[in-house]
């Protein structure tokens, strides 16, 4: 199956979207090249042979090609660096887009030391990028994510939005390369959001697609659907057919993930013919073994037997490794569900010999040293950023110290003063000069520990400040350091699961599981994490609650990972439910209370184990009850339930976070979450209040943000007052 299968993996049209450039022929400006190349003398004979090259580059690229090694080798005999560096650039992207990627590489390497040592900072971004793509082809993915990383460095310190996303999405290319579907999506979320911070709309159709892509893996299937609809609203009627060929075929492998076989048949023959029309051999070949895949799956072994053989009639093609790798494994199948079992054996052993090749012991390294390397790199800065400003805090922590103490010696003297004057005041109330003199005393006393009050608010206003940006450093922090963990630990997935592979000795074997299941339960440690950065910035969309559709997705979800026959689970709706709140937090508070009541069901046989879900409508608000008989929760744990890291049993997996997301969430929508009892051998009950609408919770968060800033103008005018005087 496709999703299964982590070595059939797309190349997006890289070539397309990679920061280099594409061309259209000026014909009149190439004739007068060429009349100028006839005369041209020594000093003038580079620049023409270039213009030529760049002019053909991408519409007639064998011509191309000639004037690039022309040019090449003219640049190497006048010696000239910059004109070796220029023209090596083109002669390797022209030679990589001719299906000579070996010789493309050999060129690109020999050049790039020059490029950097002389700071030629545009060409060593081109040449970068062009090794990156031809080690991807290659399959070499360490390689290419190494170069990957070298661009985005230079890219970031230019500050080109544009470029960086290119980057951005190539580095996705790679990861989904690699079977890391996560990080893969993290980096194309990231580049979209860098086109729309720049405004660029070029190619954000295709990216639109790799992202499609990236979500079928992670089988949801209506999330990809959504972002191929966008890509092709966005390319409209007059739709470039490599993006339609690119769509189509997202869209059948959709349908395949959802067993929807003829509809997926259908997409990818449409895919097919397109791909012939317009001469892109890479879907070709993707289509055929995707049909071939179709066919085995229903048991039309003729249809898959003719695919495959249209795909061995391919002469003069390029066949991609992955494409060869899955070529392989497919046709073992067909032999396989033919019965030809020696001819199924044949071509099993050249799988697995050609995915060795690929994702070896020293690939899987490299690639641990380039993810760490380029990780360090961030997390370095981060905390330089992070300690100044944990040092500033520390510093107007001191400084509140300084100022409360002078409050209360000021808040002293003036009631010592106060008791002074009152008695004066007894004393001599028959002289009308003497109370004045004491109102005027108060009054000044007034006006200093008001002064002093306005100097404290506004030292409590910076304070603030300083404690808000710091909470966002470590926010920040947490959700860099848990996505620079997930690399390293996809790679020791991969390792692990090459090894069970290979290995044959059952001790071996049981430690290597042991070592997977650990790396596992650490994932989803990581994940939780990255789920509480999302709930503090995700921005909350009000809209009715169906809570029946969402408990029955929680269920169904629960079911794949796997319930006790045992435990009876039943949920109760009261009619007329009104809520209008965030449907994805409501959803996270209730599978994460649902989750933790089946975890820890009682394993005793005497026990009749349950989960009661109860959803009602009380005192204005509309309350949600999760009621277990499990091993319930121990008064000492009571206190700390809900803290990050606070775990009741040791049968916990995610590290104790799963109630520390539910408190979350629950304070995001402006609720309250609450442990109603939880002792030993008796019933667990967690209660949640909703508030009926979501929207007088944002807006009264509104309200007391516009509040605080309107304080703040106020301390910050009379700050600027003061020193004006």
């Amino acid at each position: 199956m496709y999703q299964k299968n982590p070595f059939l993996l797309l190349f997006f049209l890289l070539l397309g979207f990679s920061g280099s450039f594409c061309w259209g022929q000026d014909i009149p400006k190439v004739d007068s090249l060429k009349k100028e190349l006839e005369r041209s003398g020594e000093s003038n004979r580079f620049n023409v042979l270039w213009g030529l090259a760049y002019e053909l580059f991408d519409v007639d690229n064998p011509q191309a090609l000639t004037y690039a090694k022309q040019a090449f080798s003219f640049a190497l005999e006048s010696g000239d660096s910059v004109d070796i560096v220029k023209s090596g650039r083109i002669l390797g992207q022209i030679l990589r887009r001719v299906d000579n990627v070996d010789e493309s590489i050999t060129i690109l390497t020999s050049i790039l030391p020059t490029s950097k040592r002389f700071n030629i900072l545009r060409e060593t971004k081109f040449i970068l990028n062009a090794l990156a793509i031809a080690y991807v082809i290659k399959a070499e993915y360490d390689k290419a994510l190494e170069f990957h990383f070298q661009s985005l460095v230079i890219r970031e310190k230019e500050g080109d939005k544009k470029q960086i996303s290119i980057t951005l999405n190539n580095i996705g290319v790679v990861y989904y390369k690699l079977g890391n579907h996560e990080l893969a999506l993290d980096y194309y979320l990231q580049s979209l959001r860098a086109k729309e911070e720049s405004g660029d709309t070029f190619d954000v159709d295709r990216l639109l697609i790799n992202t499609g892509l990236c979500y079928n893996w992670l089988h949801d299937y209506s999330s990809a659907k959504e972002y191929f609809n966008r890509a092709f609203k966005l390319c409209g009627e007059a739709c470039d057919p490599q993006i339609v060929i690119e769509g189509k075929f997202g869209i059948a492998i959709s349908f395949y993930g959802l067993k929807q076989y003829k509809e997926a048949e259908q997409f990818h023959k449409e895919s097919l013919q397109l791909s012939i029309e317009n001469g892109n051999q890479r879907f070709q070949q993707e289509n055929i073994l995707e049909l071939v895949r179709i066919y085995l799956v229903l048991n039309d072994l003729k249809s898959a037997d003719d695919y495959l053989k249209m795909m061995d009639s391919m002469t003069g093609m390029m066949v991609y490794k992955e494409n060869m790798l899955a070529r392989y494994e497919l046709t073992a199948d067909f032999y396989t569900k033919s019965k030809d079992f020696e001819k199924a054996n044949l071509f099993q052993k050249k799988y697995s010999s050609l995915k060795d090749s690929i994702y070896n012991d020293h690939v899987i390294k490299n690639l641990n040293r380039v993810q760490t390397q380029f990780a360090e790199r961030e997390n370095l800065a981060i905390i330089a950023a992070k300690d100044q400003v944990l040092a500033l805090n520390k510093e107007a922590i001191a400084q509140q110290r300084v100022l409360n103490l002078l409050l209360i010696a000021v808040i002293l003297l003036t009631s010592a003063l106060g008791i002074v004057i009152f008695l004066n005041y007894r004393r001599a109330r028959t002289t009308t000069a003497a109370l004045e003199s004491a109102k005027q005393i108060i009054e000044d006393q007034n006006f200093l520990l008001d002064g002093q009050v306005k100097e404290k608010t506004q030292e409590l206003v910076s304070t603030n400040e300083a404690l808000v940006k710091v909470n966002d450093e470590l926010d920040n922090f947490i959700y860099k350091t848990s996505h620079d963990i997930r690399g390293p630990l996809a790679s020791l997935k991969g390792m692990v699961n090459l090894a069970i592979m290979d290995v044959k000795d059952d001790k071996a074997l049981n430690y290597l599981g042991k070592l997977d299941l650990t790396a596992e339960k650490l994932n989803t440690v990581l994940t939780r994490l990255l789920i509480v950065n999302r709930i503090n910035h995700t921005e909350l969309k009000p809209e009715a609650v169906e809570f029946e559709a969402i408990i029955q997705e929680i269920l169904v979800l629960e079911m794949k990972k796997g319930v006790d026959a045992k435990i009876k689970i039943d949920y109760e709706i009261d009619p007329d439910i009104h809520l209008v709140s965030d449907r994805e937090m409501v959803r996270l508070v209730l599978e994460n209370l649902i989750d933790n009541a089946i975890k820890f069901f009682d394993t005793s046989q005497n026990t009749k184990s349950f989960v009661k879900i109860l959803i009602k409508s009380m005192d204005g608000h509309v309350s949600a009850h999760v009621v277990d008989n499990g091993t319930g929760i121990g008064s000492g744990n009571r206190a700390n339930i809900f803290q990050m890291f606070v775990r009741a049993s040791e049968r916990s997996e995610t590290g104790g976070i799963g109630l520390y997301l539910a408190k979350l969430a629950t304070e995001k929508l402006g609720g309250e979450i609450t442990l109603i009892s939880g002792d030993e051998k008796s019933l667990t009950e967690f209660v949640v209040k909703f508030p009926p609408d979501l929207h007088s919770v944002i807006e009264h968060r509104r309200d007391e943000k516009r509040k605080f800033e309107k304080e703040k103008e106020q301390v910050q005018t009379r700050h600027r007052s003061k020193e004006s005087v």
